[in-house]
């Protein structure tokens, strides 16, 4: 078994390797614009340094995956406003084609073309704060990530390059809302405290939900995550807090799984499927169940807000069906184009107009008395409390949520697209089958 994990690995490796070639382009394009950066602050009379980080840095990126970041450094004694004004100045100034993104604060997502190919790279204005405790910015601690990393990575670039590729292979790789999953400085700390990607897998194949790692042995963090990976340059955060129970549960799944029978598969990407629009009717009608689509204009956000804010909705929405007791069997959120679309799939969709309300215990006279004052009769007697039957508001779940769905928690955003551009409840076959809407209706029941 040994040589055919080893034959497996050593042949992904050659692949997602890059070569010298692109070692080199990358390296270039990164230290002349650190160069561009610099001379750029000079001539303005801006204090501010640039410095690369994350995977280029580091040597850990995949072939043909090089996302270059460059932040740019300033003052801690700076104010936001200045560091948000001269750091979008400044990397706007080095770059042709840019837009502007937000994380805990604006930066600049520009393209470069070097060599003949073309680079994504981020230009991420931080503050250079003494140590990661005194934090001003989410970014921050970024700088701090990197030099740990550098200093104790070398000769584990391939194992962690590895993990990425299996963990991208699970669609489990990415620590945004949309996915939740590994993000890849948590991939280089698993390496770190494993020391193998094989070795991860050995451990991860045995973890249990609260799995604990302090690589330094300082955690303060107490939360109940699935995976707590304490920072070794912040104690009091876990940097796999993203991780969702899907994403650990998927990796531990797939780990028996490679560990029982290694192959080459489980790191070739699977080919996106959609479901031909018989495949999907024939489907739904074998299910037997009745599926709901609330679709609204997506707000133009960044998805790590657009994200929480559809899960947000989904609950709310869920919860409100269920309150009118309507059962929900599963449900999910998806973007397609400029839309939003909740996705409920039902057991129970419509009910009778009756339903009983029950009251309190004959035996507490008062409470029994006010209950029968409010209430009109006839008065049953159940298991020694009294019951009425009151006609049901909705019958069936279409006219609740036609109704109804304004009075949910749709989060900031969500509500104002509503309000202002309003909503529609579909149902399956009334939504058009896209190649979007069919690939996300592909996975939803687990057909990819």
């Amino acid at each position: 078994m040994t040589e055919t994990v080893e034959s497996v690995l050593n042949d992904v490796i050659k692949h997602i390797r890059p070569d010298i070639d692109e070692r080199e382009a990358v390296k270039a394009l990164t230290e002349l614009i650190i160069e561009r950066v610099n001379s750029k602050a000079a001539s303005m009379g801006i204090n501010a340094r640039a410095i690369s980080v994350g995977s280029t840095a580091r040597d850990t990126w995949l072939s043909g995956e090089a996302d270059i970041d460059i932040f740019i450094m300033f003052p801690a004694e700076m104010s936001e406003h200045e560091l948000k004004d001269k750091g979008l100045l400044l990397a706007k100034s080095v770059s042709d084609r840019y837009e502007e993104r937000y994380a805990s604060h604006p930066y600049i997502h520009a393209h470069f073309r070097y060599g003949g190919m073309e680079y994504g790279v981020d230009l991420v204005p931080c503050f250079a704060v003494k140590d990661a405790t005194s934090l001003k910015s989410a970014v921050d601690r970024t700088p701090f990530h990197n030099e740990y990393v550098r200093k104790r990575l070398p000769g584990l670039e391939d194992e962690v390059r590895l993990l990425k590729q299996f963990l991208r292979c699970l669609g489990i790789y990415g620590s945004e809302q949309r996915r939740k999953g590994f993000s890849g400085y948590l991939c280089e700390l698993l390496i770190l405290k494993y020391r193998s990607f094989l070795e991860l897998l050995n451990h991860a194949a045995n973890w249990r939900y609260g799995e604990r790692i302090d690589i330094e042995g300082h955690g303060q963090y107490r939360g109940d995550d699935p995976l707590i990976v304490i920072d070794p340059v912040d104690a009091s955060r876990n940097v796999a807090a993203a991780v969702s129970p899907y994403s650990f549960c998927r990796l531990i799944d797939a780990a028996r799984e490679f560990l029982a029978s290694p192959a080459r598969e489980f790191f070739l990407p699977k080919e996106a499927k959609t479901l031909s629009e018989s495949e999907f009717r024939r489907i739904l009608k074998d299910r037997g169940t009745y599926f709901i689509i609330i679709r609204f204009k997506a707000p133009d956000v960044v998805e790590d807000i657009l994200y929480p804010q559809l899960r947000k909705a989904e609950t709310s929405v869920r919860r409100l069906m269920e309150r009118n007791d309507f059962v929900v069997y599963r449900s999910d959120v998806t973007v397609n184009g400029d839309n939003a679309l909740l996705v409920f799939e039902l057991l129970v969709w419509q009910l009778p107009g009756i339903k009983k309300h029950i009251g309190p215990p004959v035996t507490l006279r008062k409470h029994a008395e006010k209950f029968k004052s409010r209430h009109s009769p006839p008065f049953l007697i159940e298991d020694c409390r009294y019951v009425v039957e009151v006609k049901r508001r909705y019958t069936d779940v279409m006219s609740l949520l036609k109704t109804e769905l304004r009075s949910c928690n749709l989060g900031k955003h969500l509500s104002k697209v509503v309000e202002e551009s309003g909503y529609e409840v579909l149902t399956p076959e009334e939504l058009q089958i896209t190649p979007g809407i069919s690939s996300f209706f592909r996975n939803y029941f687990g057909k990819s």
